[in-house]
């Protein structure tokens, strides 16, 4: 049984063998058969005849240009870049312009106000961000470097104003003891009289230094009460002879504290047509460790006040920021 199955099942097999093609014979009959004709090439529209009506123009939906662009109309580049709404697009970017000068980001805002900083300093602009002459600041040194610029320090009483340089900070301390003494005199009951009269505090107006420095490197402005009658010229004499009186009175003590007088000048201030003493001394401490100091000073009275603008440096730091100490001199004045 099995012996007839299998050589039916071999006959079988055999009867129906499919014979096997080739690659050659493939290709050969691929080669053959005729090539396929490309398809025809759609005709164009036809313009519409006189006197007929062109069809309405096909707009989609669902889409950001619809009902603007219809669908056989080329999109603009303008919509490309800026979208449907151009507007939109770009208040955006002029916003964080905007912002970004005001917060003076990477130096943007000093970067605008630099390419005319004389505006800059009439609009009193340089109270908020560093201004300096040189090209390119505060990018003049190839990184961001705000130490060549300087700001303005204007007094909230329209007393005086000065500027001083950028890397300077406030001095919280004395801003803040000013502030407390401001608020007694504003909050003291006036029907107290004379014995509730607050006395002003003793020390500097305003102070700047280096953030994290010691007091040898600071600037300051210091206000003072004066008598009926006084004048630079008339009760100090000439700016040495006044320089050397003041030196001798306020700074110098044998053996502790030797001075020097390195010059001495008279100006006028430019906004209020006052006259002004300035000066510059080198104090020496024989008996102690520390490095010699030099100082530049500004002396100006306004009716009955004393006003005394003063920068005081340690040797090592006047020798490399002499002339920008000067400068900063040189822009007090008494409104």
């Amino acid at each position: 049984m099995l012996v007839v199955t299998s050589t039916l099942s071999l006959g079988l097999l055999t009867a129906v063998r499919v014979p096997t093609v080739t690659r050659r014979h493939a290709a050969a009959r691929c080669c053959t058969e005729p090539p396929v004709p490309p398809a025809p090439a759609k005709p164009a529209p036809a313009p519409p005849a006189e006197g007929t009506t062109p069809p309405p123009p096909v707009y989609s939906e669902n889409w950001s240009g619809a009902g603007r662009f219809t669908d056989d109309e080329p999109l603009p580049l303008s919509f490309w870049l800026l979208g449907p709404s151009p507007r939109r697009a770009i208040l955006p970017v002029l916003g964080s312009t905007a912002f970004a000068l005001a917060a003076n980001l990477w130096g943007s805002g000093s970067l605008v106000l630099s390419l005319a900083p004389d505006a800059a300093r009439k609009q009193r602009l340089d109270c908020f961000y560093p201004v300096s002459d040189r090209p390119r600041y505060p990018y003049s040194a190839g990184f961001l470097d705000y130490d060549p610029g300087f700001k303005r320090y204007y007094d909230d009483q329209g007393r005086f104003e000065f500027t001083y340089p950028a890397r300077y900070v406030q001095d919280t301390t004395v801003f803040l003891r000013n502030a407390d003494a401001a608020y007694t005199r504003r909050m003291l009951d006036p029907t107290l009289g004379p014995m509730g009269k607050p006395r002003k505090p003793m020390g500097p107006e305003v102070a700047f230094g280096p953030p994290g420095a010691n007091a040898e490197e600071n600037l300051s402005v210091v206000i003072g009460s004066l008598p009926p009658g006084f004048s630079l010229r008339a009760t100090l004499g000439p700016p040495a002879e006044a320089a050397e009186r003041l030196i001798s009175l306020k700074i110098a003590k044998p053996g502790v504290r030797e001075t020097t007088l390195l010059g001495a000048a008279e100006r006028v201030s430019a906004r209020s047509g006052l006259v002004l003493y300035q000066f510059e001394y080198k104090v020496d401490y024989p008996n102690s460790t520390q490095a010699p100091t030099y100082t530049v000073c500004v002396v100006g009275a306004k009716r009955d006040t004393l006003y005394t603008f003063a920068s005081r440096v340690p040797a090592p730091v006047w020798e490399r920021s002499a002339e920008t100490l000067r400068e900063a001199a040189d822009s007090f004045a008494l409104l």
